[in-house]
């Protein structure tokens, strides 16, 4: 029996119901690509008889006859590896939380914060408002701060001018506290620190020029405006110009001037020469 007769056996015949292919390692040892589906290499550089000789198709000479381009080059245009940032790229300003008055007062309203106690950042944390502050909580007076209605003593890292003002309208206090992040660790999580170093570690105070200028002025509310031991400002550096020595002679050149009565320009000409 021929191969086709075989194969329509195994396949079925139209009309003659659906037939089950069946394969057989006959077909599966005889399996091979579609026509013009695959194209065999051309070998080039074996001699001029071939059409791919010498140069084997490539030109003279040149970066794409020697090598290639290489693959991230895009034609002498800025690559995109150079137009954006790199990935986890950190501001070198530190930005604090921020939380308006409004949102301060509905967790007052929903004895979430009792107005009765100091505020402090602690408890603005413990609230669940944000999941860190490693640099600080600075309080804004938001859209409309008539919706604040309440006496509170808080403190926090910073706060604008007309938060301060709000909250000292209706008979409350505010106070900026400097924290490094540490130490806002230590603030939010005393528990931890007891745990890993067994007590309370001491607050660090402000040393840069900076926070010590902020801290120290009355209109921020600074905890160090009249402190007896706060920290103070290293004076700047500054460096004794030397007198230059022409200096010191042309003073006495005037004064010998002076002496014996002659002009000035006589007596410097006379030394210049």
């Amino acid at each position: 029996m021929s191969f086709l007769l075989q194969l329509r056996s195994r396949i079925g015949v139209p009309g003659r119901g659906v037939g089950v292919q069946v394969r057989h390692s006959s077909i599966l040892g005889s399996l091979q690509p579609a026509d013009g589906s695959t194209k065999q290499a051309k070998r080039v550089g074996r001699g001029p008889g071939s059409g791919k000789g010498k140069t084997s198709g490539r030109g003279q000479k040149g970066q794409k006859a020697r090598s290639s381009v290489r693959p991230w080059f895009e034609g002498g245009q800025t690559p995109i590896y150079k137009l954006f940032p790199k990935f986890g790229f950190d501001s070198q300003i530190n930005h604090p939380q921020y939380i308006n008055l409004d949102r301060i007062q509905q967790l007052i309203d929903s004895n979430r914060l009792d107005a009765s106690k100091p505020i402090t950042m602690r408890e603005l944390y413990r609230t669940g408002m944000f999941g860190t502050m490693k640099y600080g909580v600075k309080i804004l007076a938001g859209k409309n701060p008539n919706t604040f209605t309440s006496k509170i003593n808080i403190s926090a890292t910073k706060a604008s001018k007309t938060a301060i003002e709000r909250i000292e309208q209706l008979g409350g206090k505010f106070e900026a506290v400097y924290y490094t992040p540490f130490n806002l660790r230590v603030l939010s999580r005393p528990e931890a620190a007891l745990r890993k170093f067994g007590r309370i570690p001491i607050k660090a105070e402000p040393v840069d020029r900076k926070n010590i200028e902020y801290y120290r002025d009355p209109e921020n509310r600074g905890y160090l405006v009249g402190a007896p031991n706060a920290p103070t400002i290293k004076p700047k550096y500054v460096t004794k110009a030397k007198q230059s020595p022409l200096l010191a002679k042309l003073k006495e050149l005037e004064s010998r001037q002076e002496a014996s009565g002659a002009s000035k320009g006589f007596e410097a000409n006379t030394v210049t020469k």
